[in-house]
This record gives structure tokens, C-alpha cells and sequence, in this order.
């Protein structure tokens, strides 16, 4: 909604001056944005990347059916050659006037072209839940059809039941300190409908793939040593995205906490060099 926001804003910049009504002569570019998620974060940065390009694909192929019947109509009922090209004219006409008006109707704006909209150059999952660290890691078939039916029928019957943190996941001293003061860390464990939904996110991320937009280049950052969201989940999902620009970035040593660990600084340097490469390589186009 932010993002929204930061465009319309500019847009409305680029119509007219309030005072005069002339149309702006300098129009500004519309900003390049990021998504950028860690952890669950990079599920929901993924998933938005997928909805968008699910709602893109879906008005191409809207807009293709119409044309084409459009087209059917037009030769079925026209006689004279002047007469077909002035209707394909109008009909052409028409499509470019309702793809630069696509948003003018509030009731009718939904998504409609926002991953073109919002201008989204890249996407950034660090330590991303693509795959949960369990004792049986064989894929998702193992969570659709065995941790999670378990996980719903737990959270039927023992709906407060919390399940206690992994007792293994080291922190250093310093990440130790953080947790401290961070009043939004939840150390008192997780209850069973949580994990229902977070097993469902990861299976619904998978099962979606192929909405990921091609053009939109992604870095997964994932330490080796996650025991909190498996690496072999990144790698997989990093090989199965069918887009430019990809880049696996794995690191050693930092388990789940990439971004407070010591060695964060590296991270977060890859972070933005990486995208400081895209935004060169995008003005050089």
C-alpha cells in the first residue's frame, strides 16, 4: 500500500501544476523499489512478486481473449476491406486508451497492472521460510501429507498448547542481548495453528512458482547452519525460479541470524551492493 502510495504521489506530480493547470515540464521518473524480507518476512516479499505476476498474467490473457473476439466479430460482419481496417483502427485505439486509464476506475482497479505500477526492480530473502528445519526433511510432500494434517488435528484439540523454542538454536552473546530489549520477540513458544499456517504459506509459496515475475531478479541470502528455516530450502527454490538475475548468496556461522549475528555488516553490504548493480544496469538500458 506504500509503494501505492509513493507512485501515485509522483504521478499526480507529473498531471498538472495546481495553480496554472500546465502540464508539468520536468516529469519525474518513477521511483525504483525493493522488497526486501527476512525470514517469514521473505515468504510474504515472494508471495506479493507472485500475486502480482498472477494478476499480470491474467489480465494479458483477459485482454487477449477479448481482442480475439473482438477480431472474430469484425471479420464475421465486415464486407469491405476500408471498412475492416477502420474498425481494427478504432478497436487498437481503444486498447491503448484502456491501458493508460487502467486505474482510473475505482471500481474496477483492483491490482490491475501493479507489478508494472509499482516498478519493482528486485527482491532480496534472507533467511527465507521456503523450508522448515524438522526432523524429516524430504520435501513438501512430507508437510501436505504428514506435518500437517498432525499440526491441524494438534490445534483442534490443544488449541493453547504452546510448543517450546528449538533448544538448539545457538545466539551469541550480542544476539542474546538484543532479545533482551526486543519486546516483539516471542521466547514463550509457538501454538499449533501457527505452525498450520506457516506450513501452509510455505506450501502455497511452492505450489505458485511460476507467477514469479522474470524480469524481477531475486538474491537469497541463507546461512548453511539455519536450524530455524532450512537452506536446502533456498537452494531449491532459487533453482526451480525461472528468472534473470538470480543470485544464492550462502554464508557459514550465522544460523537464523543473518542480520544481528556477528559478520551482519558483510550481509548487509551484499545487500545493497547487489542492488546499487541494479540500478547501474538499469540506467545503462
Amino acid at each position: 500500500q506504500y509503494m501505492k502510495q509513493i507512485q501515485d504521489e509522483i504521478s499526480n506530480d507529473n498531471q498538472t501544476d495546481g495553480e496554472s493547470y500546465d502540464i508539468v515540464s520536468t516529469k519525474k521518473k518513477k521511483l525504483p523499489m525493493y522488497v526486501v524480507g527476512y525470514s517469514m518476512g521473505a515468504t510474504i516479499a515472494l508471495r506479493i512478486l507472485q500475486l502480482l505476476g498472477e494478476e499480470k498474467e491474467d489480465n494479458i490473457n483477459a485482454g487477449d481473449e477479448n481482442n480475439y473476439k473482438k477480431c472474430k466479430s469484425i471479420l464475421d460482419n465486415s464486407t469491405d476491406v476500408n471498412e475492416l481496417g477502420n474498425d481494427m483502427h478504432d478497436m487498437n485505439n481503444y486498447n491503448d486508451y484502456g491501458s493508460d486509464n487502467s486505474c482510473a476506475s475505482g471500481n474496477h482497479e483492483g491490482r490491475y497492472n501493479y507489478l508494472d505500477k509499482l516498478n519493482i526492480k528486485g527482491c532480496v530473502s534472507i533467511s527465507g521460510m521456503m523450508r522448515m528445519k524438522t526432523p524429516l526433511n524430504t520435501g513438501n510432500k512430507t508437510y501436505k501429507y504428514l506435518y500437517l494434517p498432525i499440526i491441524n488435528f494438534l490445534s483442534r484439540v490443544a488449541p493453547h498448547i504452546l510448543i517450546p523454542p528449538i533448544t538448539g538454536y545457538k545466539k551469541s552473546e550480542y544476539v542474546i542481548n538484543v532479545c533482551k530489549h526486543d519486546k516483539f520477540i516471542n521466547d514463550n513458544g509457538t501454538k499449533f495453528k501457527c505452525f498450520a499456517e506457516l506450513i501452509k504459506a510455505m506450501l502455497t509459496l511452492d505450489s505458485n512458482i511460476n507467477y514469479i515475475p522474470k524480469d524481477i531478479p531475486i538474491l537469497f541470502v541463507h546461512s548453511k547452519d539455519d536450524s530455524i528455516c532450512h537452506y536446502k530450502g533456498s537452494v531449491s527454490f532459487y533453482n526451480k525460479v525461472n528468472a534473470s538475475g538470480n543470485e544464492l548468496y550462502p554464508v557459514d556461522g550465522m544460523n537464523h541470524s543473518t542480520l544481528t549475528e556477528p559478520g551482519n555488516e558483510e550481509i548487509l553490504k551484499k545487500v545493497i551492493d547487489w542492488i546499487s548493480n541494479l540500478r547501474t544496469n538499469d540506467e545503462d538500458e
